[in-house]
């Protein structure tokens, strides 16, 4: 090795630990950065490489040390399964909320409960048979009926409150997924065009993750860096082209063909379950509570006598049948006298008649039916009951399972200021020590020159 070759090993040493030192900078400074994954430079012997000598048709063996690369600290596979639980926590934390929502819809078992307004609709009627002439009792039942009424309508009301929720939160859910994959779309290229810049590979990667909470989309790499996004097998970014979606009807569709999207986790899947199965089926059974009501009460009180000795009449509107839609009939609304308490037949405390009170008793009795009212909101209620208890459970599951993938993922990727600060404390020194090298061999060459009497001619 020619002495000039020598110059070259620290030379090419300080240009290589100052490039360690300025990365070690670069990953103190984004130490809390999120999504970032620190960065290390990979270092080559040059190992006596032949390269062009100074004179024509000469060359000269170059020795010393490259960076030949700098990559990034990560687990391809934790990070997948990072991204991918996180997605599931997202989904069950939003699932969890809502179906305490929906259970807040129904405060049971409190005075603002259905099942106190049914309670005290029933006891009304009750009171009703004991005294069926006491024009108090009768106007009490009318009151004690409107104010099941109400609870039944606020109870759709607030149910479809939660759906319509859902919906906004849907369309504004596509509008972040269209704009977080036009983000993707354009980064793709930039990183295929500079393949250096290791940052935009965190950009990326952190934009795919915010993807993913929302929708359960996966990245597959490509080519120098880039990534194709697809939601359930359908791609959603491609190279530099992004596929937009539409969520205007609370339903997520392509808007190239109109097809749902059908997310597998994240926020969407879970508003998806919202607005097509727990609002319509919790609805549905509140409706078949109201149906339930209207018909029972109204099959017992078209047969008996109102206070005049007419029959006939029907309590409820026989065309609500539902939560939303249920009402008093015109028959008996502000007409306490027109309700049928009296039996027509025998028997009775007193006599068949306006006054016998025994089928104000019969309807009262409708509370303890195994098919009746009750027994389907407490269904209702069990079941809701049940399934916010487990989507809860789900949820502080999940939070433990993402939490772990993210701390193993992290394990491979985040920056350690400990392990930063023993970098640079060796790169300071393997610095410092190709200076040394470097002004020792000036030393030498100096003696030389000036011993050979080079120096002063």
């Amino acid at each position: 090795m020619s002495t000039f070759g020598s110059l070259n090993i620290a030379v090419t040493g300080m240009a290589a630990h100052r490039r360690i030192l300025d990365l070690t900078a670069h990953n103190v400074a984004n130490a809390t950065t999120a999504g970032y994954h620190r960065q290390r430079a990979e270092l080559q012997s040059l190992g006596g490489r032949v390269a062009a000598g100074i004179s024509a048709g000469s060359s000269t063996r170059t020795y010393g040390v490259d960076v030949i690369d700098v990559t990034r600290s990560i687990d391809e596979l934790l990070a997948a399964r990072a991204t991918r639980e996180d997605a599931g926590r997202s989904m069950a934390n939003l699932t969890s909320a809502t179906m305490s929502r929906v259970e807040g819809i129904f405060p049971e078992p409190t005075d603002l409960g259905l099942a106190h307004q049914l309670d005290e609709y029933w006891s009304a009627w009750t009171d009703l048979a004991n005294n069926p002439g006491d024009l108090a009792a009768r106007t009490q039942l009318l009151e004690s009926a409107d104010t099941l009424v109400t609870a039944l309508h606020r109870g759709a009301t607030d149910l479809n409150g939660v759906r319509e929720s859902a919906v906004t939160r849907m369309n504004t859910l596509a509008a972040e997924v269209n704009d977080l994959a036009t983000q993707i779309a354009r980064l793709n290229p930039a990183i295929n065009s500079n393949p250096d810049n290791i940052d935009l590979l965190d950009q990326r990667d952190l934009l795919v993750a915010s993807l993913s909470r929302l929708t359960g989309a996966v990245a597959r790499p490509t080519t120098n860096g880039q990534v194709d996004v697809s939601i359930n097998g359908r791609t959603l970014v491609s190279a530099a082209f992004s596929y937009p979606v539409d969520g205007t009807t609370g339903i997520l569709v392509w808007v190239a063909d109109g097809q749902a999207v059908t997310p597998p986790s994240g926020d969407a899947a879970s508003l998806a379950a919202t607005i097509g199965d727990v609002v319509p089926r919790y609805l549905a059974s509140l409706d078949d509570v109201a149906s339930t009501l209207v018909s029972s009460v109204n099959a017992v009180h078209s047969a008996g006598f109102d206070q005049s000795g007419t029959t006939g009449r029907t309590f409820f509107d026989a065309t609500g049948v539902t939560a939303a839609t249920i009402a008093l009939s015109v028959d008996v609304a502000g007409l306490p006298a027109n309700i049928a308490a009296g039996a027509p037949v025998l028997p009775g405390p007193t006599a068949p008649g306006p006054l016998d009170g025994e089928h104000a008793r019969a309807i009262a009795a409708l509370a303890d039916s195994a098919t009746g009212a009750d027994t389907k909101y407490q269904a209702l209620v069990t079941t809701l009951a049940i399934e916010t208890r487990a989507a809860a459970q789900r949820s502080n599951i999940q939070e433990h399972v993402a939490d772990s993938a993210i701390r193993d993922a992290d394990s491979v990727g985040s920056v350690s200021i400990d392990e930063e600060m023993a970098t640079l404390v060796a790169a300071q020194r393997a610095y410092e020590a190709s200076a040394r090298v470097f002004t020792a061999i000036d030393a030498m060459l100096g003696v030389l020159l000036e011993r050979t009497g080079v120096v002063g001619r």
